[in-house]
């Protein structure tokens, strides 16, 4: 067994009379986790749990019969004995407790972390107890919910079980029971999800068995390898991590400094490499955009010349005037003109130079009758 467990159930005070499936009542289920004398005959030597979170179970039981009786129904009335108070679930770490040796007992308990921040995160301060059994043939978490109850005195089952929410929700927009249904069990399915992706696949824990998917034997082995190295690759990550955030805020001496850096840089030395790798293409990309901005450079410059030359020749055409002629005689050739258009307009220019007045002219005045010029 190699993929993970995860099982929630809703319980009542007293199991429903109609009850098709196999149910437990509340006392039922907080005795048998509690290991009470009588309440478990499946477990050949019971052993008290230990409580890791919480209250202890007859506290919890207490506190959710207190609820139960204050709560009430749609109606106003009181609940019904087989209403349901509370929700109870089941982790369990897929190594049997007779293979638990030291390296499985480190994961063990590094998995029990993450699972009981993974049930804080999700139930916040709804979640009243976690305890561990080890008297069993594997390992494994019992937890308790118990909802809020509402302004108006109901008990917030929605708030707790996600299949409940997206089955409640679909009736209340009117879908079919078919499609409550459905979205019930896909609801389910993301927190079977949410759990592996958070917990289990840090310990190489599969998402689902090999008999639901009907893989051969030799897939299952292969995928159970692929994900506990996976699951190793991920520690290591967590441990460098850690380590690193430890080098940063310790106050260490420099030389503990320098081996532990050192542990870390050969680990990491892949990443080293792949870094060299995209820094070698980062220079080659740079040269290429310093040469790709030079040429742009160059072609601005070689535009502006041209707009100047042939500003300098309308002017010139306009006005006549000799520094106009002179910018132009001593301007390189623009950019588009062929080399015997600019050397016959160079000849233009030199001897339309050398006729007296031919380019400058003194502007024609006319006398008025009064002898005034205008």
């Amino acid at each position: 067994m190699a993929f993970q467990f995860l099982h929630v159930d809703i319980v009542s005070r007293a199991v429903p009379k109609k009850s098709l499936a196999k149910r437990w009542a509340l006392r039922d289920v907080l005795a048998e986790a509690g290991r009470e004398a009588g309440s478990c005959p499946h477990v050949e030597n019971p052993h008290p749990p230990a409580r890791l979170f919480g209250l202890n179970l007859p506290d919890v039981e207490r506190a959710t019969l207190r609820q139960a009786e204050e709560a009430r129904d749609a109606k106003g009335r009181r609940l019904r004995k087989d209403s349901p108070v509370m929700l109870a679930g089941v982790l369990s770490y897929p190594v049997a407790v007779a293979e638990l040796n030291e390296r499985r007992q480190a994961d063990y308990a590094a998995w029990e972390g993450r699972s009981l921040k993974w049930l804080a995160r999700r139930y916040g301060d709804t979640l009243a107890s976690v305890v561990r059994h080890e008297d069993e043939a594997y390992p494994h978490l019992h937890f308790f919910v118990v909802p809020h109850i509402t302004s108006d005195k109901r008990i917030d089952l929605e708030a707790i079980h996600p299949g409940i929410a997206a089955r409640e929700t679909a009736k209340r927009d009117g879908k079919s029971t078919k499609e409550a249904n459905r979205m019930y069990c896909a609801a389910m399915r993301a927190l079977q999800d949410d759990f592996h992706t958070n917990v289990g696949v840090f310990h190489g824990h599969l998402r689902e068995g090999p008999r639901r998917r009907r893989l051969s034997r030799g897939a299952y082995m292969a995928e159970r390898r692929d994900a506990e190295r996976r699951a190793d690759m991920m520690t290591r990550i967590e441990v460098d991590l850690a380590e690193l955030e430890e080098l940063r805020l310790a106050k260490v001496g420099v030389d503990d400094l320098r081996n532990r850096t050192s542990l870390l840089e050969t680990d990491n030395a892949h990443l080293r490499k792949k870094n060299a790798v995209l820094e070698t293409s980062l220079a080659s990309t740079s040269r290429a955009l310093e040469a790709e901005q030079k040429l742009k450079k160059k072609w601005l410059l070689t535009a502006r010349h041209s707009g100047e030359v042939v500003m300098g020749l309308i002017c010139f055409l306009v006005s006549g005037k000799k520094r106009f002629r002179d910018l132009l005689l001593a301007s390189d050739m623009p950019l588009g003109v062929l080399p015997e258009t600019w050397n016959q307009m160079r000849r233009f220019l030199s001897g339309a130079g050398d006729a007296p007045g031919a380019l400058e002219r003194e502007p024609r005045q006319t006398r008025r009758r009064d002898g005034h010029s205008r």
